[in-house]
């Protein structure tokens, strides 16, 4: 029975890798051809939303759409009236985080926030693109890794099927 289960662990992790690869490449290449200066913004998405199934997968991509919305929105509205200070930075999480616990999202969401609050307030002083390409680029890649999801949920299922 050992073996049965370590043998299908193998093949989830297998298959989760094979995800994340192909997810990467496409999404990658996708935002490039979109004018994206930070491509790896849109396969850090697809690290980030691959989960096991394609309805923890949708679950886990709009969490992080509305981190990453409220996040670019607060520091966007802050980061040209502060220096790029520790304590700024802080406070900018702290307001950010606590705006999406006010709009009842859970942990997840507040982490994707507080991920997209740090990077923007750095990248944007310095890129005064990032914060567009951030949302671009994570659209990009939450779309790629929900068709691939949906693709191989519908795979899975017609192969039960039969």
């Amino acid at each position: 029975m050992k073996t049965l289960n370590t043998s299908h662990s193998n093949e989830n992790k297998s298959l989760l890798i094979w995800k994340i690869a192909i997810g990467s490449t496409i999404s990658w290449e996708i935002a490039q051809l979109l004018g994206s200066h930070h491509p790896y913004l849109a396969p850090l998405s697809v690290i980030l939303c691959v989960q096991s199934t394609f309805n923890k997968s949708v679950r886990i991509s709009i969490k992080r759409i509305v981190g990453t919305v409220i996040g670019i929105f607060v520091t966007v509205l802050i980061t040209s009236h502060v220096k790029i200070t520790g304590i700024n930075l802080g406070l900018i999480i702290l307001l950010g985080c606590y705006i999406t616990k006010w709009l009842k999202f859970d942990k997840i969401a507040i982490h994707h926030t507080a991920i997209t609050i740090l990077f923007v307030f750095v990248f944007e002083h310095k890129t005064k693109h990032y914060a567009i390409d951030r949302m671009r680029d994570t659209l990009i890649g939450i779309v790629v890794i929900v068709l691939i999801q949906l693709v191989w949920s519908l795979i899975m299922k017609r192969n039960k099927s039969q």
